[in-house]
């Protein structure tokens, strides 16, 4: 199976912590080529986990929500110290103060923050009142007032895990036909529309942590699409 060039584009859509995005708060970060060559992916997805509900469809996006956790999880944990606030793209998004406040940057813990943020915010999606929680309500506008630690983001994927399980139980099918409202940023779109793409987004950034760790020599643990992976 080959499997050509990608071009990923990251665009950082922050939610505020009032729950308003401000204009000119989406930050686009360069074009990231990879390319990923492979004769044979030995991948058997995970058995689904159900939770009680019975729609097969709820059943895929519970399981991608989980695999997607997963692999931030993996790739928090596989990140050493020293590039934990080393920059993927130290030229087009270094770290440094926005001028809204608080810090944007391409580091790893923020990738990661940016990431779990947006998941949590657009699960509630406007829909009741959203905050984060502690530590990550230390933040400005959505953008972190200080780095965060590798254990308070391991913490916030457990957070999160467990946020999306409660989202898609037996009610979740009910729910997906509702438009957002015009306070998110998406207002107007089907709620079921943007929960399905969150374990995308998840992905592509956990995805970048990995390239990044490996083009620094680090090893990191095999998971699920790597080539050679088997469970």
């Amino acid at each position: 199976m080959e499997i050509s060039c990608c071009d990923v584009i990251s665009h950082f859509d922050l939610p505020t912590n009032r729950g308003v995005t401000p204009r000119g708060m989406c930050k686009s970060v360069r074009i990231l080529r990879t390319r990923w060559v492979s004769s044979r992916l030995l991948y058997r997805p995970a058995p689904a986990i159900t939770y009680g509900v019975t729609n097969p469809f709820v059943q895929s996006l519970t399981n991608n929500f989980e695999e997607a956790l997963r692999l931030m999880e993996a790739a928090l944990m596989d990140c050493p110290d020293y590039l934990w606030d080393t920059d993927l793209w130290p030229d087009e998004a270094p770290t440094k103060p926005t001028t809204y406040g608080g810090l944007h940057g391409s580091a790893p813990w923020f990738l990661a923050y940016h990431a779990l943020t947006t998941l949590d915010y657009d699960l509630a999606a406007e829909f009741e009142p959203w905050k984060p929680p502690q530590p990550f309500d230390e933040n400005t506008f959505a953008f972190p007032n200080r780095v965060f630690t590798k254990a308070e983001l391991l913490d916030y994927v457990e957070y999160c895990r467990a946020r999306a399980r409660r989202t898609l139980d037996d009610t979740f099918e009910e729910k997906t036909t509702r438009p957002l409202p015009d306070a998110h940023r998406y207002h107007g779109v089907l709620y079921g529309v943007i929960v399905g793409g969150i374990p995308l987004h998840v992905i592509e950034h956990a995805s970048q942590i990995r390239q990044f760790l490996s083009a620094a020599r680090v090893k990191v643990q095999p998971m699920p699409g790597d080539r050679g992976y088997a469970q």
